[in-house]
């Protein structure tokens, strides 16, 4: 078990909850970026597989029935596009919104190397609506040996029924919540221990932000979330400037093993692209 992190007691979780006092970690930065940055894109990683599940709640396998264990994590994204020139953001509806993490143990589904090949638990996308927003079902992530904790996504549009854009980034959590849930007894994180890499070592949340001088690409890329004690909520603004993307290298190469092969093409069956 990692010791970058404090072991909390449980019981200050159960205080906080008692009195009714959701746990709040802003993120400054995030949200300081609307109207001035796109997005900064990162690696895709090696465990993006293109299943095509068009669902809210991505807990259920459909391969077998099975929900994954785990604290409730209610996700909101709102995708906007940006015009850096003037500062003004629109709502981009019709976006489509992939999301891929690990489970408790650090799993990601259909993955050879985690022997999950053929599993399809934690992966799927929503298109944003008219206010450019998805909504997700999931369960706070797990971790693996070498990274933070970590959400990836994917925004991708369509014209003509072709892929005429796509951003990818990770999203990552506050570390302080991250202990709590983690050494919660009555949470299956707990016999996993602690992330054996803090933020200050992550290869992605450390890598460069192209947009800011100086900057590290993980100040821009944290999630605003709020804690109960029976689930998590997390938002997070995407936004897209067409002709000022923001670009990020990582510190250095990481591991895994990689999943399926991401079937080519044009986009999802049985959706239509909007014609605005």
């Amino acid at each position: 078990m990692s010791t970058h992190l404090i072991n909390t007691p449980r019981r200050l979780l159960l205080k906080q909850a008692a009195a009714s006092t959701a746990l709040v970690v802003a993120a400054p930065l995030t949200r300081a970026a609307l109207g001035n940055r796109s997005t900064v894109d990162v690696t895709e990683g090696p465990y993006f597989v293109d299943e095509l599940l068009n669902r809210p709640d991505i807990r259920v396998d459909p391969s077998d029935g099975s929900t994954q264990e785990g604290l409730l994590l209610l996700l909101s994204v709102t995708v906007s596009t940006l015009d850096t020139t003037t500062g003004a953001t629109k709502p981009l509806p019709g976006a489509f919104v992939d999301l891929w993490h690990c489970n408790a143990q650090g799993l990601y589904s259909d993955v050879s190397s985690n022997g999950t090949v053929g599993k399809k638990f934690l992966r799927g996308y929503q298109v944003s609506d008219k206010q450019g927003k998805v909504q997700f079902r999931s369960i706070y992530p797990g971790w693996y040996s070498g990274r933070s904790p970590h959400i990836h996504c994917k925004v991708r549009q369509y014209s003509n029924g072709a892929k005429s854009s796509e951003l990818t980034t990770q999203f990552f959590f506050d570390e302080q919540l991250t202990q709590l849930v983690y050494t919660d007894t009555m949470l299956p994180y707990y016999t996993h221990g602690l992330p054996d890499q803090p933020h200050s070592t992550d290869q992605v949340y450390n890598g460069n932000n192209s947009c800011i001088p100086g900057a590290v690409a993980g100040d821009s890329l944290k999630l605003t979330l709020a804690r109960t004690a029976k689930y998590v909520t997390a938002k997070f603004d995407i936004l897209i400037d067409a002709s000022n993307r923001c670009a990020s290298a990582e510190t250095n190469s990481g591991g895994g093993g990689g999943g399926g092969t991401p079937p080519t093409g044009g986009m999802p069956p049985g959706m239509t692209p909007p014609t605005t």
